[in-house]
């Protein structure tokens, strides 16, 4: 329950999709009620690129310049040649997958231009599931972008200069619309910034586009992560997908420097969206790097911090919220003798513990 997380044994009552109240002694009539089990906040994955579901395992072995660089990565070689109904298709299918997975929310770099959103918003509808769409201005411009997305989620930032980059969070500001953007990826990445601009692409777009979250940051140095800490900046950190291509982040330096962070799954071509499995390897990375994480960061990372963070009515069981929700099964083996429930999301949890799924108030069949 609320910001801090905090366990309690508690009746939940949902008036048109919205928690409207909390009972900490039971009320006199119950609808549903669960043995053995804890609610938790839906997850928030917040980065992916979910329209390359059509795509899964395509680029195994490959950098991520051959598999995702725009604009002839194999991702957008795939995307180019697919049809209409196959990206949609692909889309309705890894959006059953994430909310088997838990996930109420995802966060989307959406290639294409303002179609590219369009095709998106025509993908998710009827899903329920909460879509926050961050759109790319290919052959578009930022106005007609901002006009049918949530915001902007620019690749690499060396491909724009300053002034395109200070315009668009000129006009991000003035429609109150998200801007963020991948940094640090990889090596190459950041040394073409350095060359270019004379810095990190990390601090080059901090200092221009003051984004609300930057992805990735998985070649950060102490220079930029203490320049993060100073800004209060919120990184999203994606260390399945970097692994997968052979990249490590930097999860001990993130929280050395105490800066706050959300989790997002990435491309679906390379990752399942499965939360689950990146808490797994989150702990076992940061015990590498000399850190044990404390579990409830981890389960705030993908609930009320990206909900603080982006001003989101979801990811909170407080009154007010959306009441979408997880309820997790305490009873299966693979928890079992654990007394602390949020020990038991993160350092255990799977799908298999996932009883039900609800999406504002609504059972996800």
């Amino acid at each position: 329950m609320g910001e801090d997380l905090r366990p309690i044994r508690a009746y939940i009552r949902i008036t048109d999709g919205v928690i409207t109240r909390i009972y900490e002694s039971k009320p006199v009539h119950i609808d549903i009620y669960f043995e053995d089990s804890v609610i938790v906040p839906g997850f928030i994955n917040m980065h992916t690129h979910i329209a390359d579901s059509i795509a899964k395992e395509k680029a195994y072995g490959l950098s991520v310049e051959e598999a995702v660089a725009p604009p002839d990565g194999l991702k957008h070689r795939i995307l180019r040649e697919a049809s209409k109904d196959e990206i949609i298709d692909g889309i309705r299918t890894a959006i059953r997958e994430m909310l088997g997975c838990g996930i109420t929310t995802f966060v989307d770099f959406r290639e294409g231009g303002s179609s590219g959103v369009e095709v998106l918003r025509e993908a998710i509808a009827g899903t329920g599931i909460n879509a926050i769409i961050l759109g790319r201005p290919d052959g578009a411009t930022i106005g007609e972008i901002l006009a049918v997305s949530d915001g902007i989620g620019l690749s690499s930032i060396n491909h724009y200069d300053d002034q395109y980059l200070r315009r668009v969070n000129k006009y991000a500001k003035k429609y109150n619309k998200i801007v963020a953007y991948h940094a640090s990826e990889t090596p190459r990445q950041r040394q073409k910034s350095i060359e270019r601009h004379g810095t990190s692409d990390i601090v080059r777009g901090v200092r221009l586009l003051d984004p609300d979250f930057i992805v990735h940051i998985t070649y950060a140095d102490e220079g930029d992560l203490r320049f993060l800490s100073t800004r209060k900046s919120f990184v999203v950190l994606c260390p399945r997908a970097n692994g997968y291509f052979g990249h490590i982040p930097p999860i001990a330096s993130v929280l050395k420097y105490g800066i706050e962070f959300g989790i997002g799954t990435d491309n679906i071509m390379i990752n399942s969206p499965n939360i689950f499995r990146e808490f797994d390897y989150i702990i076992r990375i940061a015990r590498t790097q000399g850190i044990t994480i404390p579990l409830k960061m981890l389960l705030k990372s993908v609930t009320t911090t990206p909900a603080k963070r982006l001003s989101l009515k979801t990811g909170c069981i407080a009154e007010g919220y959306k009441a979408d929700l997880i309820i997790f099964d305490l009873s299966k083996p693979n928890v079992s003798y654990i007394d602390d429930p949020i020990t038991a999301i993160v350092a255990r949890g799977s799908t298999q513990n996932i009883k039900q799924v609800y999406l504002s108030g609504r059972e996800v069949e």
